[in-house]
């Protein structure tokens, strides 16, 4: 008979493999380092009461199920009425941050259409352009938000900063009358830097 360690490993990479996912994609979903899933799945380690409970609750099983042995057919029938988690609070946050970005645009197209009717269109055009900043923001926010730290906050707060920078190089260029787009390399150690928080968010461990 295996030892504890091992069965919980084996049992938890059986059911990640059957749900088509990699170490490094559940790593995400679960909010732990592909180096721990990894280290589970292997039985050097047997995973904390809690977390456990994340990957039982995640997989649709009971505690008990990850530290039993199972049978080939056992692991087989959970295989094949395994779904992938229901949230419908999870659909209505993605609703609330679609509904924000649209509220950032229509009061951008507010702008223009109002300096349109004046005939004072001038730079009001920029309102779209400060739009794009805006609404990284605010989805980097509610994500953190709603959802705790993960890859999309990174990818959320890269788009932030490229779209900031460019927003102010468009609004020096054509409203102030200056160019100044060498800033944009200060986007490059910026980059770097959230390079590597991905990186060590990676192979760091819990």
């Amino acid at each position: 008979m295996q030892d504890l360690s091992h069965i919980v490993g084996n049992n938890l990479a059986i059911l990640r493999k059957e749900k088509g996912l990699t170490q490094s994609q559940l790593a995400d979903v679960l909010h732990y380092s592909d180096k721990s899933i990894s280290k589970w799945e292997l039985g050097y380690a047997i995973p904390s009461v809690d977390i456990l409970k994340e990957f039982a609750d995640y997989y649709g099983v009971t505690i008990d199920f990850l530290i039993t042995e199972q049978q080939p057919e056992s692991l087989q029938e959970v295989v094949e009425n395994m779904e992938a988690p229901k949230d419908p609070q999870g659909v209505n946050k993605a609703i609330v941050l679609s509904l924000l970005n649209v509220a950032v645009f229509l009061v951008a197209t507010l702008i223009f259409v109002s300096a349109l009717i004046r005939g004072e269109i001038g730079t009001s055009w920029m309102a779209f352009i400060w739009a794009v900043p805006v609404c990284c923001f605010v989805s980097l926010a509610f994500s953190r938000f709603f959802y705790g730290k993960g890859i999309a906050n990174i990818v959320l707060l890269s788009a932030f900063i490229w779209s900031l920078v460019l927003a102010v190089c468009f609004h020096f260029q054509f409203v102030i009358g200056e160019v100044i787009w060498y800033i944009l390399s200060v986007c490059v150690p910026l980059q770097v830097i959230i390079i590597l928080m991905i990186f060590i968010r990676r192979h760091g461990t819990n």
